[in-house]
């Protein structure tokens, strides 16, 4: 994780503060990139596409989606949403700041995508949850958080020359300190996310061996459950299903050997669970709409053009 961490790179940033007064509701289409919310006043409820729960959020809290997944915030749930991009198209932003909404309650937001580099990016991308919630304290951002932002907000209101350049650096180092923030809670809670201990145990498996001929009747009977409860704790808790995961994991897997070693495919294959070269390329053509030969060349380029 952290040698993906490091070749993880923003080229650039789309970024907004938003005033919101209740009732308000925006709609975010599902992207290839990354997206983010910080809330930096009152409260919200995000909403993420297959996730029906949804999160609340408080000021201080910050929501990264690796995946840039489709979501809506609003500030309570019932609240009529409209799509952004028909907000930002019938009040376009004035000097980065968007205002929107009734005249109830005060919410202020700093939303934002990354636009990263997918060869080289999505293999850490592919392996984290669709949501990271780090929350604030007592409506604070951590000192981290606060002190990124305070410099982005300086840089956004000087709008000087150079300000695009230090805005996507600066961004590029919130998300790298987001993820990284997560990846440090995931490895002091046991290296899973998930709070359900057995559903916590397959995902182990999983990562300690991929190349096992997982099924879900046998991931069930390793962690101790019949396989309709395995399948649905599973979902519940990842969102996903086991063979998804599996799935998943084992291409973000593959994308990282290809990168980081000089294996072969056919033995990329062989320790990532897959029966051949062909398996694995068709698995990995369809998932990163490349081939493992042109992704290891292309990656190559890039690594060494950095």
């Amino acid at each position: 994780m952290s040698q993906l961490l490091l070749r993880l790179t923003v080229t650039s940033t789309v970024y907004c503060l938003s005033d919101m007064s209740s009732p308000w509701g925006f709609r975010v289409a599902a992207r290839p990139s990354p997206a983010f919310h910080l809330l930096t006043a009152g409260t919200a409820w995000l909403e993420v596409d297959c996730d029906p729960e949804g999160v609340r959020l408080q000021a201080g809290d910050l929501v990264v989606l690796p995946r840039g997944d489709g979501h809506q915030l609003r500030d309570r749930k019932g609240s009529r949403v409209v799509w952004l991009d028909d907000i930002l198209a019938g009040t376009p932003p004035v000097n980065g700041r968007l205002k929107h909404g009734g005249d109830g309650e005060r919410a202020e937001l700093i939303c934002g995508g990354f636009v990263i580099d997918q060869l080289t990016g999505r293999p850490l991308l592919e392996a984290l949850p669709q949501v990271i919630h780090l929350r604030g304290h007592e409506g604070r951002a951590p000192e981290w958080l606060s002190g990124l932002i305070r410099m982005i907000s300086v840089e956004m209101a000087s709008s000087g020359p150079g300000t695009e350049a230090v805005v996507s650096r600066l961004t590029d180092a919130l998300l790298a300190q987001a993820l990284r923030a997560h990846l440090l809670a995931a490895g002091r809670a046991d290296s899973s996310p998930v709070g359900d201990t057995q559903v916590a145990r397959a995902l182990r498996l999983i990562r300690d061996r991929p190349e096992e001929r997982w099924s879900v009747p046998k991931l069930a009977a390793a962690v101790g459950l019949s396989r309709s409860a395995f399948a649905e704790r599973f979902r519940s808790a990842t969102g996903e299903t086991p063979m998804q995961n599996l799935t998943r994991y084992r291409l973000s897997q593959a994308a990282n050997y290809l990168l980081n070693s000089d294996a072969a495919v056919g033995e990329i294959a062989r320790r990532t669970g897959y029966d051949s070269d062909a398996s694995i390329s068709k698995a990995f053509r369809r998932r990163y709409g490349i081939s493992p030969g042109a992704y290891r060349k292309t990656a190559g380029k890039d690594a060494m053009a950095g």
